[in-house]
């Protein structure tokens, strides 16, 4: 998951190579890969701020996890990793140090984390930016790197593509921002371990807006049985029809960011426009990741035919009011 970068096998280019580049502080940073934020892509975790062994982001959240040196950048799943995103360049500079050979496999316990040993960042591609400043691009799927060391590429050039390689369980990309060497949080142009909470310009070009996003409702859908996560994080079984005889109506979500103490409002919605099912789930744990779903079991012989709609609420208390993101589906039946 974009955890702390160990050697990264980098091919130096030898003392202080040009780039020709305005530095990072006034150039501005791009997305990191070809997509729509909050629809094709979502950024699931951010840097660790905390110097201790607490993890804290810029803004004091738990949306990150100790070490964390980037941010990173989700895709739906790895139906969509299949047919490729390209990572791209977030701003003009030079290739400083190229990796690829690495397989995209998601880490599943220790065999596969010793596999990874050394090699936490994959395949992957570090460009310089002149004047200190340097991007790293983690986890890119193996032989899709279309760079080479030495090579200038321009803003939004394509690297490679999303994969997951080295130390990850979703496919994503994680970019690591440094000056003269150490890392920096973008959202705040400060040293990774300056603590959280603190005044900063981010690093973002202009005209790119990336919210703080406490939670994320990234992908949710229908099933026609107890949903199996792992196959929906594939890309199976999403093909938006269910049949009349499904022998259950289910819901599913996931989300990336919950806390103890949120609340997950479940309602399906049938033909007709009435509630099929409404239900409540409290959240009594904090996690990165947490899959949910309710379902309703067949009781006639078939569902009536036509468009069922899913909803799913996520609430929080808040300081100041109540945080509130929400999701919805709709399925055909027939």
């Amino acid at each position: 998951m974009g955890l702390p970068l160990l050697a990264f096998l980098v091919v130096l280019l030898g003392p202080a190579a040009a780039v020709g580049a305005a530095p990072l502080d006034l150039q501005g940073l791009g997305l990191p890969l070809d997509c729509l934020l909050g629809e094709t892509c979502w950024l699931v975790n951010y840097v660790d701020t905390d110097p201790s062994t607490q993890a804290r982001d810029f803004r004091c959240g738990p949306r990150t996890y100790n070490g964390h040196d980037g941010t990173d950048f989700a895709i739906r799943d790895l139906g969509v990793m299949a047919k490729g995103v390209s990572v791209v360049a977030s701003a003009p500079g030079l290739v400083m140090s190229v990796r690829d050979g690495v397989a995209d496999a998601a880490l599943t316990g220790a065999a596969s984390r010793a596999r990874v040993k050394g090699k936490a960042c994959g395949n992957g591609v570090v460009l310089d930016h002149g004047e200190g400043g340097e991007t790293q691009y983690c986890h890119l799927r193996r032989g899709s790197i279309t760079v080479k060391v030495g090579e200038r590429v321009e803003a939004g050039a394509r690297l490679g593509l999303v994969g997951l390689s080295g130390q990850t369980e979703f496919p994503h990309v994680h970019l690591a921002v440094r000056r003269d060497g150490r890392a920096v949080d973008p959202f705040t142009g400060r040293g990774a371990a300056s603590g959280c909470g603190q005044e900063g310009q981010a690093l973002w070009g202009a005209g790119l807006f990336l919210p703080y996003e406490e939670v994320v409702l990234y992908h949710a859908g229908f099933a026609a049985d107890r949903p199996d996560p792992a196959a929906i994080r594939k890309g199976e079984g999403l093909d938006g029809l269910l049949s009349a005889s499904a022998p259950a109506l289910v819901f599913w979500v996931d989300i990336f960011g919950v806390e103890a103490g949120d609340r997950l409002r479940f309602q399906i919605t049938g033909p007709d426009g009435k509630p099929v099912l409404e239900e409540e789930q409290p959240i009594e744990k904090t996690q990165a990741r947490r899959f949910a779903y309710v379902g309703k079991r067949l009781k006639a012989e078939t569902w009536p035919s036509g468009s069922y709609t899913g909803r799913v609420t996520l609430t929080r208390s808040a300081e100041g009011g109540e945080l509130s993101r929400e999701v919805v589906r709709t399925v055909t039946v027939r």
